[in-house]
């Protein structure tokens, strides 16, 4: 059917009668009639994407067969009839939407002498598979029930008669009159409770990696609870008699409507894309729902990319007009005028019951320096409840005056600074002039990635607001008394931090370089160095900024990539970072970017390896980089400890050496002595024994930042990193680190795995403790009869995406090792495959960085040969390249149809 050139499908309800008649069920008929008006409806959205007429239209379809059926049903009675209510009382149905209908009996007496032919038409339409919600209520019950319950009582004001008794509808309505039954100021702050409730289940933010179309802030419900205040008020819920009784502009009216369109079709397309109703733009459906509504790639951005940041961009539009809504009618409808509690400010401002109010709506374009006055003002009144009404709609009309000139403005300059240096309010001003369109022009390349976002499972805010929780983050360290036993470093030199404006400004600038192409650390630096001149601030200054921009992912990556307790890994980082406070300044901006990138994936692992990394450094920029601290000595210090040590123990000086053996330089430079002395604790404790050492213990005592650490000892064999890291992955751990030894005199398998559990957290529950270490003892015990293929459930939102595999290696002539690198996805089972690639081609593990990003992950592995020397034959390394990249691509595919 081409519909390009057809009218949308109009069911005859006599024809659809005459065929009810003559049928012996109503199922071979309105099935396939269903069937047609759905796919009838998706081929001329597919062409059109006009959800504006689809959505009504449905509902209209919906009307004609359920009139048909409950008359072929027999139940025109009087005392009953068929109300539509909900979405569908408005007359609005998406694909999949439910119906929601209220069976109405006029008294118990209806509903009794009824209840086999009502039930028989509920029955049939759950057979007809439509989406049914449905209620059987008298009209009394259904009065009481609207006096107490918010929800029904705003089903009552959208119901409209489907069939039956068109008198019930008028005693209904006048029944639950929302006039009589709900008082203005109760009506409306029941539904500003359910908005709060509604916004802080969805995480109280507009970005969120899976939004809801329907219940996110700044989405359908939002405008929705206007259309319903508005209808308690004017009797009618249209935008169109918002405009008409002066609370919305022409503007307004129309970005509210654009708003509101945008999200239909989305809503529409997601429905059709799933197949169900789906509300959640999951991200297995973000994609196809970007490519139905015309989002392309280019080689800049994905298409679904240029989808969710529109989505968010409309969300944030949404929830800008639906607050100032929301508090011009608790000014007009609940405090009905009052000017209560009034505290002037100045002589253009005045706090009327904690809003503030302007004394001249034309302030802002007779002197334009207010735009941002206005927002050092709020920051000196804490306990201010926002702004009024009149003063956003005074800024928003008056933000087109932020032009080149205005940014460029010495004083202007100055007024921004004077914000970012406020001692109190500061993320909260920020925040608020982003939303009301001020940030975005002051700071255009802020403004070219609001909204932005990365389709992958490690940011999960888009750019602008990851950027402002990160400020709020640093002023946490400084302020927040909850957060300082979980950020003790950071909680301690934030404090040491003279100027604190230059990290909130490093952290509201980070990523504005990503609205460009190339780097977006050095892209970003640049813009950092122009915006701190153009705001006169010192050459230093300016410095310190754009360096830790163009740094702000080095820490980072070095804490998961270099050996923490080498000295020559510790000198190289120590060299790029110069000094003392460079290397405070990265630590705070680095912690802050990390936890408000993705918090979950801020590790007590992970935590504990950037606090490692930072004490290391100081501790090697204490000594001085001309002085950098010799491996031999550090060697020897440890040594002497562990000796000191186990000797106080009660060990002979044979006793000590029999344990420590022959280990080589880098188990003592990779294990500590805490560890070492552990290690031979545990192995004089073990005996002679054959079988496997496995013991278990917390790397620290600081409950926030540690990890698990499990020690195997036991002779070698190839396939052994295999068989633990199959057992382990069982097991539901995830393994952050991993140090492997063999002693290069006995022989002996020395391996440390550093572990979480699946929520990322040290595992301190004891008997699950020791399932761990029994069920790795039996695996070891046979490890030639231990399975290393996992097979585990991969989680839904890993399989959408796509990792190329890459493996790199190389050779460190410094370790006598080679390096091999990996980036894959992640899945259940990787390392254990990777273990069994090694065995094959006789490679030694010497150690492993383990990291997962999201959806993938970058491991990094160090390996030696048979013969305990890098890999340096050309062809054998292509090989085991190739035998790798296979071997995991292999493990993705299968994993990921588990």
């Amino acid at each position: 059917m081409d519909v390009a050139a057809t009218q949308l499908m109009h069911i005859d309800s006599q024809q659809l009668m005459e065929q009810l008649a003559g049928s012996p069920s109503p199922l071979p008929v309105v099935k396939p009639l269903l069937a047609e008006l759905l796919e009838n409806a998706h081929q001329y959205f597919r062409q059109t994407l006009d959800a504006d007429i689809l959505v009504p239209h449905r509902a209209q379809q919906i009307d004609v067969i359920l009139n048909c059926l409950w008359q072929h049903q027999h139940l025109h009675h009087d005392g009953l009839a068929l109300v539509a209510v909900g979405g569908y009382g408005r007359g609005e149905l998406h694909p999949h939407s439910d119906i929601d209908v209220l069976l109405l009996c006029a008294d118990e007496d209806a509903i009794n002498n009824n209840a086999e032919s009502l039930q028989a038409f509920i029955t049939l339409l759950w057979d007809l598979k439509l989406d049914i919600g449905h209620s059987v209520r008298t009209l009394q019950e259904c009065s009481d029930e609207a006096a107490k319950d918010l929800t029904i009582i705003t089903n009552m004001m959208e119901s409209r008669l489907l069939a039956g008794d068109n008198s019930l509808l008028e005693q209904l309505h006048q029944r639950t009159r929302v006039d009589q039954l709900w008082p203005a100021d109760a009506f409306f702050n029941a539904k500003w409770q359910e908005i709060q409730e509604r916004h802080k289940k969805h995480k109280s933010s507009e970005y969120n990696l899976e939004p809801n179309v329907k219940n996110s802030p700044g989405a359908l419900r939002d405008i929705q609870t206007i259309s319903w205040v508005t209808m308690r008020h004017f009797s009618k819920g249209s935008l169109q008699a918002l405009e008409d009784n002066g609370f919305l502009t022409e503007f307004e009216h129309q970005r509210l409507a654009l708003s509101m369109q945008f999200l239909w079709r989305t809503r529409y397309a997601l429905h059709m894309v799933a197949g169900r109703e789906e509300d959640r733009l999951l991200f297995d459906l973000q994609r196809d729902v970007a490519d139905v509504l015309g989002f392309e790639d280019d080689n800049r951005q994905l298409g679904v990319e240029k989808f969710m940041s529109q989505f968010y961009r409309n969300q944030l539009a949404t929830l800008e007009l639906a607050d100032l809504l929301l508090l011009h009618f608790n000014d007009d409808f609940v405090k009905c005028g009052e000017l209560g509690d009034i505290i002037p400010l100045n002589e253009h401002f005045f706090l009327c019951n904690g809003y503030l109010q302007l004394n001249d709506l034309e302030l802002f374009a007779r002197e334009p320096s207010w735009l941002l006055r206005v927002f050092n003002l709020m920051a000196q009144q804490p306990d201010a409840k926002g702004i009024h009404t009149n003063t956003i709609r005074a800024l928003r009309e008056h933000r087109h005056l932020i032009d080149e000139s205005f940014r460029t403005n010495p004083e202007h300059n100055r007024l921004f600074m004077t914000l970012v240096r406020n001692k109190e309010c500061v993320v909260r001003e920020l925040s608020r002039m982003m939303r009301y369109g001020i940030l975005g022009r002051y700071i255009p390349e802020f403004g070219q990635v609001i909204g932005m976002m990365q389709h992958d499972l490690f940011h999960i805010y888009t750019v602008d607001e990851h950027s402002l929780r990160m400020v709020r983050m640093l002023r946490q360290f400084r302020f927040g008394e909850d957060i300082r036993e979980r950020f003790p470093v950071a909680s301690r030199l934030i404090h040491r931090v003279q100027k604190k404006e230059l990290l909130y400004l490093t952290a509201l600038l980070h990523d504005t370089g990503k609205s460009t192409e190339g780097d977006h650390c050095i892209n970003g630096g640049d813009i950092a160095r122009h915006f701190c001149r153009q705001h006169n601030l010192r050459p230093t200054d300016s410095h310190i900024v754009a360096w830790l921009i163009e740094n702000h992912l080095l820490m980072s990556h070095a804490s998961q990539r270099l050996d923490l307790n080498n000295p020559e890994d510790i000198h190289q980082f120590a060299l790029e970072v110069g000094d003392q406070h460079h290397l405070e300044m990265l630590y705070l901006i680095s912690v802050a970017d990390l936890f408000t990138t993705n918090p979950k994936l801020w590790t007590s692992w992970r935590a504990e390896q950037m606090r490692q990394l930072y004490h290391n450094t100081k501790a090697a920029l204490r000594r001085g980089l001309a002085n950098p601290k010799n491996k031999d000595d550090v060697i020897s210090e440890i040594q002497q400890d562990v000796y000191d040590r186990l000797s106080a123990q009660g060990l002979s000086d044979e006793r000590i050496q029999q344990l420590v053996g022959e280990p080589g330089d880098d188990y003592f430079l990779r294990e500590g002595a805490d560890n070492i002395v552990w290690h031979c604790s545990e192995i004089h404790q073990h005996g002679n024994s054959n079988k496997p050492l496995v013991s278990i213990r917390q790397t620290c005592d600081n409950e926030f930042e540690g990890a698990t650490q499990i020690f195997v000892f036991m002779k070698d064999q190839p396939n052994l990193f295999a068989v633990t890291t199959a057992t382990l992955d069982q097991l539901n751990l995830n393994i952050q680190d991993a140090r492997i030894m063999t002693s290069e005199g006995e022989q002996n398998a020395v391996d440390t795995y550093i572990v979480l559990d699946e929520n990322n957290q040290p595992i301190e529950d004891q008997q699950r403790l020791e399932t761990i270490r029994a069920t790795l003892e039996e695996a070891l015990s046979q490890p030639d009869e231990f399975t290393t293929i996992i097979m585990r459930r991969t989680p839904r939102m890993l399989k959408q995406f796509e990792v190329e595999t890459h493996v790199t290696m190389s050779n460190d002539p410094m370790m006598q090792r080679t390096v091999l690198e990996i980036t894959a996805a992640d899945r259940p089972g990787l390392l254990a495959r990777m273990g069994a690639i090694f065995a094959e081609f006789g490679a030694q593990m010497q150690g492993a960085k383990i990291l997962t990003e999201g959806e993938k992950v970058s491991d990094i592995f160090y390996i030696v040969d048979e013969m305990g020397n890098p890999f340096s034959d050309v062809e054998r390394c292509e090989d085991l390249q190739e035998a790798i990249l296979m071997g995991l691509d292999e493990q993705v595919e299968a994993q990921s149809a588990v």
